[in-house]
């Protein structure tokens, strides 16, 4: 019965996938605060966003952290992320205010928030353009941006490389795979296309990274294809960890 839910829930994110919207909060949270910070957002932050899916508002929400010692330490300022998910961009255009400790806990956000030291670096907006989800849970998640050669190109060859690997992703611990375009900002230093790849651990994240995983049985055409229309490489990779989600 689970499985048959499972797979009515894909056949309809698949319908929706034209238009599903998702928003990337970045900010800093002061280390000596982040443990407190998880926490509060645990016991509050999960509840509020369970009752903002459950009414509509939103279809999905995270909070990840960055994983430690996985890149440049100039790149470790940003070291948490909020994801809200939109189920198209005209709920995010109406959305509501939902995250109100006040509300539902009769805790005025400046006091519960007060004593924690977070610096946020904006909004960015992204269209769902293909997704994968099976019924694994995903612990890792790497995010990926990239400047294509042509875009549309590398988006049908995106789309090829993972319906090759589709049937792989249980047996490889792959939870989510994803393919999006930013909306806003569109600024010429960000990169228009983006990625996300979700593992069970850390070890699977590891071999994606080196190109096993999931993408082993790749055909190694399209690799070199992908290569071609990525000749910089990736803009950026990096890796995060549920703190806390709700959908």
């Amino acid at each position: 019965m689970k499985k048959l839910l499972f797979i009515s829930f894909l056949l309809t994110s698949f319908c929706i996938l034209a238009q599903q919207t998702f928003v990337l909060n970045p900010a800093m949270v002061d280390p000596e605060d982040a443990e407190n910070f998880e926490m509060l957002i645990e016991k509050y932050g999960k509840g509020m966003a369970k009752d903002a899916v459950d009414e509509g508002i939103i279809q999905g929400w995270a909070v990840l952290k960055r994983v430690q010692g996985m890149g440049k330490v100039e790149d470790e300022k940003i070291n948490y992320l909020w994801v809200t998910i939109y189920e198209s961009p005209k709920k995010y255009v109406n959305r509501k205010s939902w995250f109100n400790t006040e509300k539902k806990y009769g805790i005025p956000g400046d006091v519960l928030w007060g004593g924690i030291d977070i610096d946020r670096y904006g909004s960015f907006i992204y269209k769902t353009e293909k997704r994968y989800d099976t019924d694994l849970e995903g612990k890792f998640i790497i995010f990926n941006w990239a400047f294509p050669k042509n875009l549309n190109d590398t988006m049908t060859l995106a789309d090829k490389i993972s319906t090759s690997f589709k049937k792989d992703m249980e047996k490889a611990g792959m939870a989510s795979w994803g393919m999006a375009t930013r909306i806003i900002p569109q600024d010429s230093d960000l990169a228009p296309l983006f990625f996300w790849d979700s593992y069970e651990n850390m070890e699977q994240i590891l071999d994606h990274l080196m190109y096993k995983a999931v993408i082993k049985n790749v055909d190694q055409k399209l690799l070199d294809q992908l290569q071609e229309q990525l000749p910089d490489g990736w803009e950026n990779r990096v890796v995060w960890e549920f703190v806390s989600r709700s959908n």
